[in-house]
């Protein structure tokens, strides 16, 4: 059995042989009665959940806020008692442990827009999943370089014991994107560190769109996403907005006149530059984080 720690939740790998004895304890400690291919209707109002492998083998995966996790020296522990059976009447206990680090979140990512270029910086994440490893980027799911090669995907990055930087011109690694009858230009954008992922995915305006993913560390190629329901949305710099959501992104419409300001020009003092920015703070039903998100569109000079 393989435990691993995300950003939210923790996953138990368990071979089929054993999920005969998963089922028998959930239905125990959670006093439920239902089959294996219903349980996970019962098993969500406990921020449980269990689907398949490809190789028909069970994926568990238990948030941090979910029934019976506790908090014990700095770890977040689940302890699942099974029953390994032996023979048709008879079974010999098996004791299984999920144990992650309690880590504090501060999700924050800032999207900066100019007329030939897009800049994403985000927190350089930390944890105790695959640390050998080096990070790299991976551009629309098939192109995957390190980081000190970004220049192969018409990037630049830069990199602090903070945050790391990327940066590139608009027209050569952004991709037109439509969402929810809104167009604007994406930016499929990910760090990934062996098999997990984290979103540097971001768009342009003409729509604010923000990729929910964000919130933290995902697995890449994974075949269940997160369902994230948006509870609350604060901006900064207006009240007056409206706010639409798919299942992957967070779309916000703003009235920019109402926010648009004014710099001088750095090649002409007789031209002046329009921008605007964003900061906005989302609340998720279903995380105790909240997400800091921030975008500045910079316009041609006038």
């Amino acid at each position: 059995e393989d435990v691993t720690c995300f950003s939210e939740y923790m996953e138990l790998w368990i071979h089929s042989s054993r999920i005969e004895g998963l089922g028998v304890w959930l239905s125990g400690a959670l006093q439920i009665q239902a089959s294996l291919d219903h349980l996970n209707l019962q098993l969500s109002a406990c921020g449980f959940s269990l689907y398949k492998d490809p190789n028909n083998n069970f994926i568990f995966t238990v948030s941090y806020t979910g029934c019976l996790v506790q908090q014990q020296h700095g770890f977040n522990v689940l302890t699942l008692n099974l029953v390994k059976r032996m023979t048709r009447f008879r079974g010999r206990p098996h004791s299984l442990v999920m144990k992650c680090p309690v880590v504090s979140i501060q999700s924050r990512e800032k999207i900066q827009c100019d007329p030939e270029y897009i800049q994403v910086i985000r927190q350089v994440p930390h944890g105790n999943w695959d640390n050998e490893l080096p990070w790299s980027l991976s551009l629309s799911d098939h192109l995957i370089v390190a980081l000190e090669d970004a220049s192969l995907i018409q990037m630049n990055v830069d990199v602090t014991a903070e945050d790391i930087t990327v940066q590139g011109r608009r027209r050569e690694i952004l991709s037109p994107v439509k969402i929810m009858e809104h167009e604007g230009e994406f930016l499929a954008l990910k760090l990934v560190r062996g098999q997990f992922a984290y979103s540097m995915e971001a768009t342009c305006p003409k729509v604010l769109h923000i990729f929910k993913r964000c919130m933290g560390l995902t697995k890449r190629g994974r075949s269940s996403s997160e369902a994230l329901t948006v509870s609350d949305v604060s901006v900064n710099q207006t009240e007056n907005f409206t706010v639409n959501e798919t299942s992957q992104f967070v779309t916000l419409t703003l009235p920019t006149a109402q926010i648009l300001q004014y710099k001088p020009c750095t090649d002409s003092k007789q031209l002046v530059q329009p921008f605007y920015r964003a900061d906005v703070v989302l609340t998720f039903k279903e995380t105790n984080h909240k997400m800091h998100w921030s975008m500045e569109n910079t316009l041609p000079c006038v």
